[in-house]
């Protein structure tokens, strides 16, 4: 009797260790970063997130298979789309699938980045993880998220081509259906900081593009630190359509050499347009790509060279290309040569700035971005500032040990910040986002001016933020500058160099013949005000004062001078010059959640 007791205790116990639920990786700093994003305490047990959906579109979700509670149970993965549903809305061969990249976790990671901003209640917010591994399923996945009325879509992803960085393009296309549907886009801007060139196509006799500001007129340098490193290079023109694959008759060729001329990679398909299909060695996009794989790492001076060569195709004036330099090794690093913080792979002849991607150019989505020297800025080749959003920081941590960091993780955090709004006030839309950003930055501009600090509870409820304080009233008869470099002084806000280039950029494509006519300009927003940017003779815009609420009169728009001359768009980097010492000021002040009050005044 005592050895079956004995037996039957042990059977117990074993059921009983069988039952536990298995451990779960979760955010580690979940409420430290709730608190850093201002939702503590104001938020701290949110209302309504049941009925709040979010949609994460992303290539893999590895873990979702219903035995870890990473999510909420109501959770739904969609890695297939229905037959009947792709072809009622024309998105392409019924019979075409695709699945999740295997081991991606980074969707996964996303939504429990969103769950955890948003509380880790278990009623919700509810999310619907959907394959958007390509573009034909990004399509899917975006047309899925409308027809499922969701509130929130999160893609903390970019595209490296498929569209002139201008909003439009075909992947932009699929976007703009769900921002009409009023759903909260939030995207990445991406972690391209750095590591992007801009110019135009200007070719030289011997066919090769001449480029500005690099050493080299014809070469763009790369350097890299580590051997058997994988670095891809993307080039791309100005040449696209919003339909896909829409075809192109200029043709340019990549070619990578080491510092001897000897070439270490080229990709040289052959553009197509019209009705001819793309054969092998074809396209019908005006991209060329080049992954070159086990890299050997070089010393300084030895640096790898990239060149472009037009092979067909009339260039002109308003033509321009984008060269952007990626690898799988560029976790920071300290150089043992110098003792200074470096990335494996930096593109030393790099812009400043014009390093956003679709669908992060779109001009309805939210674009996030963070204070770090990788993630990527603006302005769009069509001269509008982006990011929308900037999180203090982007770096993750989790209870298993893993740690990430980049504007992905701020677009999540960014799209928790959103349930929990939108779950407090279903009326939020974008537009009222974009006016909440523009207050934090009067309040960041009034606080660098050195205004005096005030009582926050006396400020008007959009402004009662921190100890910051607006911009005094302008005093009647104040003559506001017409000359741009004359902003900032007195009761005006400073011009960042960021804005600057947007209104550049902005005149350049207003100039552009091949683009629709556009009587209205422009319009650039800022902290110092808004500018309309309008399409030719001189004075080249006007500049309209910021309203606020000390000083809600209507300020009447004031023709400016002509745009400074520009300055030059790339240059080259000593070797112990920190990338940090050419990025562009972040375009915004750092996000702070508005109060339920604030929120409430907002949307009214």
């Amino acid at each position: 009797m005592t050895r079956t007791l004995a037996l039957l205790i042990a059977v117990v116990a074993v059921g009983v260790a069988i039952a536990e639920p298995p451990a779960v990786s979760r955010p580690a700093n979940a409420d430290e970063t709730r608190k850093t994003l201002g939702l503590l305490p104001d938020y701290a047990a949110p209302a309504n997130l049941a009925n709040i959906t979010v949609a994460v579109l992303d290539t893999g979700f590895a873990g979702i298979d219903g035995k870890r509670p990473y999510l909420p149970a109501n959770t739904t993965v969609v890695e297939h789309y229905p037959a009947d549903f792709v072809q009622r809305n024309n998105l392409g061969d019924p019979a075409f699938q695709r699945p999740f990249t295997p081991g991606d976790t980074h969707g996964r990671l996303m939504a429990q980045l969103v769950w955890a901003t948003a509380g880790n209640r278990p009623e919700g917010p509810k999310f619907l993880l959907l394959n958007a591994n390509g573009p034909t399923l990004f399509r899917r996945a975006v047309r899925y998220a409308v027809e499922q009325k969701v509130d929130v879509i999160l893609f903390s992803g970019t595209f490296e081509a498929a569209g002139n960085f201008d909003g439009r393009g075909p992947i932009n296309a699929a976007v703009d259906e769900a921002v009409a549907a009023g759903i909260l886009w939030v995207n990445a801007a991406g972690n391209s900081g750095g590591k992007v060139y801009n110019g135009p196509v200007d070719v030289g006799a011997d066919g090769y593009v001449k480029f500005r500001g690099p050493k080299q007129p014809t070469a763009l340098r790369f350097t890299n630190r580590f051997d058997e490193n994988a670095v891809t290079v993307t080039l791309t023109w100005n040449d696209y359509r919003d339909a896909e694959d829409a075809g192109t008759d200029k043709d340019l060729d990549l070619v990578v050499e080491d510092a001897a001329g000897k070439v270490v990679g080229e990709s040289k398909l052959v553009q197509v347009s019209g009705a001819k299909a793309a054969g092998a060695g074809e396209t019908r996009n005006p991209r060329e790509k080049l992954v070159l794989t086990d890299l050997p790492g070089v010393a300084a001076g030895q640096e790898y060279r990239i060149r472009v060569k037009a092979k067909a195709g009339a260039f002109g004036p308003r033509d321009r290309l984008r060269v952007l330099v990626s690898a799988a090794k560029d976790a920071p690093f300290t150089d043992p040569a110098t003792g200074k913080t470096a990335f494996p792979v930096e593109l030393l002849d790099a812009s400043v700035g014009g390093e956003i991607y679709p669908p992060a150019d779109h001009s309805g989505v939210l674009t996030v971005g963070d204070t770090s020297t990788s993630s990527a800025v603006g302005p769009t080749s069509d001269g509008r500032v982006k990011p929308d959003v900037i999180l203090p920081a982007g770096v993750a941590r989790f209870t298993g040990g893993d740690e990430t960091a980049g504007s992905s993780n701020a677009a999540a955090y960014f799209a928790g910040v959103l349930a929990v709004l939108r779950a407090q006030d279903p009326a939020l839309n974008a537009g009222h986002v974009r006016l909440w950003v523009r207050r934090l930055d009067v309040i960041a501009a009034a606080r660098a001016a050195g205004n005096p600090a005030a009582n926050p509870a006396a400020l008007p409820p959009p402004l009662a933020v921190g100890k910051a304080v607006p911009p005094p009233p302008l005093p009647p008869g104040t003559p506001i500058p017409t000359n741009l470099r004359a902003l900032g002084a007195g009761p005006f806000a400073p011009l960042s160099p960021n804005s600057e280039r947007a209104m550049r950029f902005a005149d350049q494509t207003l100039q552009d013949p091949r683009r629709p006519s556009n009587a209205g300009g422009v319009i650039v927003s800022t902290p110092a005000g808004t500018f309309t940017v309008q399409r030719g003779g001189r004075p080249a815009f006007t500049y309209t004062p910021p309203q606020t609420p000390l000083n809600p009169a209507p300020q009447p728009p004031v023709a400016m001078n002509p745009l400074p001359a520009p300055q030059p768009v790339a240059r080259a980097q000593a070797p112990d010059e920190p990338a940090a010492a050419r990025r562009p000021v972040p375009p915004h002040a750092n996000w702070v959640t508005p109060t339920p009050r604030q929120l409430a005044d907002l949307t009214r």
